[in-house]
């Protein structure tokens, strides 16, 4: 997997898991529930911005 493609992954893992952290709030989800679904799209998202400045600085 390349570089570019990776981080279109983690893109994607990102967006998908603040859908599920949006969704979950939209349906009133238990609050460790929510408090897990943040805690996961954060994680992603860190993931996400970490490959993208990797890219960057090459």
């Amino acid at each position: 997997m390349t570089l570019e493609q990776s981080i279109d992954l983690a893109e994607l893992q990102a967006d998908m898991a603040f859908d599920a952290y949006l969704a979950a709030f939209d349906e009133d989800a238990h609050p460790e529930t929510l408090d897990s679904l943040e805690t996961e799209a954060l994680i992603a998202r860190s993931r996400y911005d970490d490959l993208r400045t990797l890219g960057l600085g090459h």
